[in-house]
């Protein structure tokens, strides 16, 4: 039987504590080589501008991960013309290689953007040097909300400055999270008010820049998590410490892969991925007024973890439905 999971089930049984544990343990087994990651498979259903016309975009993400003994795949499709508030839509397939059958189909874009968050909160954890004092986060849309709510949740940050171009947006967003949040939050009115802390969230689907190097003082920790061009060359050429997630895979997507394309960054100007960091001893050694840019693409196995994680801790609920699809 496979087990059925809609938003609400993943939302009512994803706990956020354990869900970190479950990520640094992945990222771990990743640098242990442990994990299959393979390449992202892409497909352009007209947002490069070719046939056909229909302004979307597929990504399939499979993976397995050892530790827990589960493949998976995820598959996410983004339909840019579509009148709905969060274009992107996924599910996750969870398969036990060991028993040979699928077990469950899983609602995945509650669980990514958990995921996503928790990407944050481990690059906080382990990368940042001083205690949080304010995060400005560049975009106000559907990952931006998780960003928020996760790290709050999990970390002693004081203050969050959200900007987006849409301001309308994040002032919404503020008011609707202001009386949830322990820290202080507020909608920024420009890009330079939300820099103006210590560390920067990029969380946006822009495709051109959304600072300029000019508006920074070369001293900030910027976790960058768009799929596109989010960062000034600039930004990441002069950064005291670039670490990733997945080497092959940032290049290839999200903040670095234009640099790239261009010959001008490659994988030895790298300095580590975070699943290295947590296995040498679990704390890179960064100095005061370096500039740290974290780049976590995003990686298959991190979903397919935390969604065995969930069907594991929901072994025998009553409440979710199974299928016999033989």
């Amino acid at each position: 039987m496979t087990r059925l999971y809609s938003r609400d089930d993943v939302r009512d049984h994803i706990d956020f504590s354990t869900t970190l544990e479950v990520v640094e343990q992945t990222y771990v087994e990743t640098a242990n080589d442990r994990v299959l990651n393979p390449p992202k498979l892409s497909m352009h259903l007209g947002d490069d501008r070719e046939w056909p016309d229909l302004n979307a975009f597929a990504i399939d993400m499979p993976a397995y991960v050892d530790w827990l003994d589960v493949a998976g795949v995820k598959w996410a499709i983004a339909t840019w013309d579509a009148e709905r508030d969060v274009p992107i839509s996924s599910l996750i397939l969870l398969f036990d290689p060991i028993g040979a059958e699928f077990t469950a189909v899983m609602e995945g874009m509650y669980l990514t953007g958990v995921r996503t968050a928790m990407q944050s909160v481990v690059g906080l954890k382990h990368l940042h040097s001083d205690d949080i004092g304010t995060i400005g986060v560049f975009g106000a849309g559907f990952q931006a909300e998780f960003q928020l709510r996760v790290i709050d949740h999990l970390l002693d940050v004081e203050v969050f400055d959200v900007f987006d171009v849409d301001s309308t947006r994040a002032r919404d967003l503020v008011s609707r999270l202001e009386p949830e949040l322990d820290a202080s939050i507020s909608a920024a009115t420009s890009r330079t008010e939300a820099l103006g802390g210590d560390v920067i969230i990029t969380v946006t689907d822009s495709k051109t820049p959304v600072l300029e190097d000019s508006e920074t003082d070369g001293s900030e920790f910027i976790i960058a998590l768009g799929s596109y061009r989010e960062l000034p060359d600039r930004t990441i050429l002069d950064a005291d410490r670039i670490v990733v997630d997945h080497v092959e895979q940032c290049l290839q997507r999200g903040a670095l892969a234009d640099l790239a394309s261009r010959g001008q960054f490659t994988e030895e100007d790298i300095d580590s991925t975070i699943g290295t960091v947590l296995v040498e001893d679990g704390q890179a050694v960064v100095s005061e007024g370096e500039r740290v840019v974290f780049v976590p693409i995003g990686l298959g196995s991190l979903d397919i973890s935390i969604a065995e994680h969930i069907r594991r801790e929901t072994a025998g609920r009553q409440s979710l439905s199974e299928y016999d699809f033989v």
